[in-house]
């Protein structure tokens, strides 16, 4: 049973920076839902290099105060779930990470 709540936020610019994908092996994978592979979710894709990314919506914890991943769109439309910590919100200017 999953006591998280999804919550749809006002959309906003996060990168995957390279200091992100060095901390994980070089690779950040998506996944179909808010979910672990124990849990039965799956992955559906990897990005492997750094990537801006747009933030749709975020699971937050049990108490309903901290996101614990984000459901984002990248690469020409595609959609998928990672864990937070691996994003970094962008204010306009991707350089100012």
């Amino acid at each position: 049973m999953v006591l998280e709540k999804i919550e749809r936020v006002q959309e906003y610019k996060a990168i995957i920076t390279q200091e992100v994908l060095d901390r994980y092996g070089g690779v950040v994978r998506i996944w179909d839902t808010p979910c672990s592979a124990i849990d039965g979710g799956r992955v559906l894709d990897k990005i492997t290099q750094p990537t801006e990314v747009l933030v749709l919506e975020e699971e937050k914890d049990i108490y309903g105060s901290l996101p614990q991943r984000a459901k984002v769109r990248y690469g020409g439309g595609k959609e998928g779930w990672v864990l937070y910590q691996m994003i970094t919100k962008v204010d306009g200017d991707v350089h100012s990470t």
